[in-house]
């Protein structure tokens, strides 16, 4: 088919970091991180293995991450008095053919001496458990967080990263079926600047409106980390509702112990949309008789599928998917010191609706009789071809000094989506759809240092982290207007869309934490970040959308702001633990925000330099606690329970309503600044861990109101429109001992959504309605043999939506409903 692409289109702006970055030889490491030396007082019954390791995490305040299979029917002896976490893991893990290693300054990881190393199953989505993550400095997997290793992206046989992280509390999806539309919404924040999606350091968010904001492979991940809020001030400006951090594979996650070169290769396979995925991977690891240890891989992804069959039955039209990734990851070590490379590639093309936040098609019937079906269905589509790069370079040293453990990075990144629609005679696509064609390409670099220093003053632990990141963002935007392609004011038809402007933002931050033990166990952490942001756009092409009587103004406008913290860690008891966050965070208006307009023969015409920075009062506080041999001998429960509050004030929106247009003169903002809102929150999560039994339960509740509503601020108060409704994720299995065989049921329960402004005064003009309540339940089968000709070898067989459910998620606007009966398989395996 024709996609129908012009011969004349704008150039694209080339760029000399990407370059540079691929050429960088990838290869990397030994473990650079030292253990620490300190004491602890540790008393540990004698008992089953995995009882004694979680006591030992508790005591000692590191996080220890195992495999519960490693431990089913082993047990330890008592480990009383003071020592060292070296020698107390010594004795515990003596003689059972376990090894354990540091993976971070705070993290062990315990696995098979002589065996393939199955990562631990950590927080989170339909089949994964939750760990609480204790003692961690900064508080930064305080109780609301969670946590995901490749064993849990395996498990959860996510397609996109808003897959997989749908079935954590607090964190619902919105956009429907289509990978390309999918977005991630935390605590009720749905913007994508309220999220900050970091890929091995590199920012990867893309704000083009009614599209997707993250197009991350999951099998190129070995961790994702969620943390919720706004409290951190290592990040900074925006993300409101939290932060998500992912780190791709190296091959030091992928050798089995002893093992130097190695392969990876997995095929899976879903019913409701026919998807096939397909991934290759080699990699290896030596120091070539040299001092320096070099280590690399390198892997590529083939994701295809049909159209989505959704609960009942229907198929939507035109919601087949094709994505191609490629990585690679390498790096050295020597003494202390690391150097890695990553770099990340991936291609979608395909044909969608222009919109890709949508359901079916929905052709009218008016058109099929006016253009026939194969045409009518044309007008609704636009060839889409989606292009995301990353590349990293990151130094670590690590050495034996408490003052110096420093880390640098350099990243670019870049995501792009140029969509043409065809070409039908007697068919004039809008250009509040973008035109005949239309291309937005968003880029980042990034610099960043930090150093972490630990130092003892007037008889008080501090552990002090302070660094510097620079950042410039750059948007190029442009479409083909062919309906406008004679008139010089549209500068013929090649113009950025009055709502897709042009511009460039350049930001400098600082920020300084400290974490300070003023008592045995207990924790305050006083921060300070500031940030200054210069934006400048780009004057549009068209003199329509570039008149000075309209208030179209595209010059800079900067921003200065500081945003202060403090978190507190009361380790009440080794199983107990209680924390608090605060932080009164900072989100600079965005490019669109600023430099968006309309022409003069409307009422809000004018770009909107005046804005102020939104900001956000920010709260977490909630406890944990710990059980031990509760229904039988050796078992775990965990349970926490967190609160948030978050009260956004000058919150940016659109400048739209009668009621907020009346009486105006002049030129109008765009955008303007809102009375402000409140959004709090309940969330509850338990898990139970024992050697045949395993559970999970997680919970969350969130409320809200705003001053007014969007479109009449000065009407009643009305609730903010991205909440999310009741939800329960639960998960119950069983596992046969000695098999590495377990079954998995899982569940979620939402309630029907009626806290919406729907129907306040006029909110039908804007608000998302009302939606049902629903329950779906999956099933998952995992054997995951470790002996034997079929070690190293993952299968995993389920069935997610059973019973055919059709639902659709509040947060879908009722456009669009989920996958119906799918039933799933993946096999893997290493070489």
């Amino acid at each position: 088919m024709d996609r129908g692409h012009l011969n004349i289109r704008p150039g694209r702006r080339s760029y000399i970091l990407p370059t540079l970055l691929i050429g960088f030889a990838l290869g990397s490491g030994c473990n650079a991180f030292a253990e620490p030396a300190k004491l602890d007082a540790f008393d540990i019954p004698a008992g089953s293995l995995s009882s004694a390791i979680n006591r030992l995490g508790s005591q000692s305040g590191l996080q220890i991450l195992f495999d519960s299979s490693i431990t089913t029917g082993k047990t330890s002896p008592e480990i009383k008095g003071q020592m060292d976490v070296s020698h107390a893991l010594e004795a515990l893990l003596s003689g059972k053919g376990l090894a354990y290693r540091y993976i971070s300054v705070d993290t062990i990881k315990i696995e098979p001496a002589s065996e393939p190393v199955q990562p631990p199953p950590l927080d989170g989505a339909t089949t994964l458990k939750t760990i609480v993550i204790r003692g961690r400095e900064f508080n930064e997997s305080a109780l609301g967080n969670a946590a995901f290793d490749s064993a849990d992206i395996e498990r959860s046989q996510a397609s996109t990263l808003p897959q997989l992280l749908q079935r954590t509390p607090g964190v619902a999806t919105a956009g429907g079926v289509r990978l390309q539309g999918q977005t991630t919404v935390i605590r009720g924040f749905a913007r994508p600047s309220d999220t900050r999606v970091l890929l091995d350091g590199a920012p990867k968010n893309f704000e083009l409106y009614d599209q997707g904001s993250i197009f991350i492979e999951p099998e190129i991940l070995k961790s994702v980390e969620l943390q919720k809020g706004a409290t951190s001030v290592r990040y900074g400006n925006g993300g409101f509702g939290g932060t998500i951090l992912m780190e791709t594979k190296t091959a030091k996650d992928m050798l089995k112990p002893g093992q130097s070169f190695g392969g990876w290769t997995k095929g899976s396979y879903h019913t409701a949309n026919n998807q096939r995925t397909g991934s290759v991977m080699v990699y290896g690891q030596s120091d070539f008789d040299t001092p320096v240890t070099y280590d690399g891989l390198m892997s590529g992804t083939w994701r295809k599928s049909g159209n989505m069959r959704v609960g009942g039955g229907e198929v939507y039209d035109a919601s087949n998917d094709r994505l191609t990734t490629f990585t690679a990851n390498g790096g050295a070590a020597y003494e202390g010191h690391e150097i890695r490379a990553s770099l990340t590639y991936g291609r979608s093309d395909d044909w969608g609706p222009v919109a890709a936040v949508r359901g079916d098609l929905a052709v009218s019937q008016s058109s099929i009789d006016r253009y026939g079906r194969q045409q009518a269905r044309l007008r609704a589509l636009a060839a889409r071809d989606l292009d995301d790069f990353s590349a990293t370079l990151k130094y670590r040293y690590d050495g034996e000094s408490d003052l110096v453990n420093f880390k640098a990075m350099a990243s670019f990144s870049s995501t792009s989506l140029h969509r043409t629609r065809p070409i039908i005679p007697g068919f004039t696509p809008s250009a509040s759809l973008g035109g005949q064609e239309n291309d937005a390409q968003y880029s980042d670099i990034k610099f960043e240092a930090e150093n972490t220093s630990r130092l003892e003053i007037l008889n008080a632990p501090h552990v002090l982290n302070y660094g510097i990141q620079i950042g410039m963002h750059d948007r190029d935007a442009w479409m083909y207007d062919v309906a406008n392609s004679s008139n010089p004011s549209y500068n013929y038809g090649y113009y950025a869309s009055w709502i897709v402007p042009e511009g460039e933002q350049t930001s400098i931050s600082a920020f300084i934490r400290d974490e300070v033990e003023v008592t045995d166990g207990f924790f305050i952490t006083p921060g300070l970040r500031f940030d200054h942001v210069r934006m400048e756009g780009k004057p549009n092409a068209a003199t329509r959308y570039n008149n000075p009587l309209a208030g179209h103004d595209y010059s800079a406008v900067s921003y200065n702001g500081f945003t202060p913290a403090l978190s507190g860690r009361w380790e009440a008891t080794p199983s107990t633990t209680l924390f608090l966050d605060w932080a009164y965070a900072m989100r600079t208006p965005i490019i669109d925000e600023l430099y968006s307009s309309q022409s003069i023969a409307t009422k809000a015409s004018a770009t909107s330099r005046d804005l102020l920075p939104e900001r956000n009062n920010s709260f977490n506080v909630g406890v944990s606690q710990e059980f031990y041999d509760v229904w039988s001998s050796g078992d775990t429960l965990t349970a926490s329970v967190s609160g948030f509050y978050n009260h956004v004030t000058d919150p940016v929106t659109r400048r739209f309503g009668s009621a907020n247009l009346a009486n105006v003169t002049g030129p109008v903002p765009f955008y303007w600044n809102t009375p402000s809102y409140r959004i709090y929150g309940v969330e509850v999560k338990a898990n139970y861990e024992s050697d045949t039994v395993f559970g999970s339960l997680g919970l969350s509740i969130m409320n809200g109101s705003r001053k007014g509503a969007i479109n009449d601020i000065y009407g009643g108060k009305t609730y903010p429109g991205d909440m999310a409704p009741l939800t329960v994720n639960a998960s119950l299995g069983y596992r046969i001992p000695d098999s590495e065989l377990s079954l998995r049921w899982t569940g979620q329960f939402v309630a029907e959504q009626k806290h919406t402004p729907y129907y306040q005064g006029t909110g039908y003009f804007y608000a998302r309605p009302e939606s049902g309540g629903y329950a779906v339940h999956g099933l998952l089968l995992e054997w995951t043999p470790k002996e034997g000709f079929m070690a190293g070898t993952e299968v995993r067989a389920g069935v997610e939506n059973i019973f055919d459910k059709f639902y659709s998620p509040y947060l879908a606007d009722g456009v669009s409903a989920m996958a119906g009966r799918n039933f799933t398989l993946s096999v893997s395996r290493k070489f």
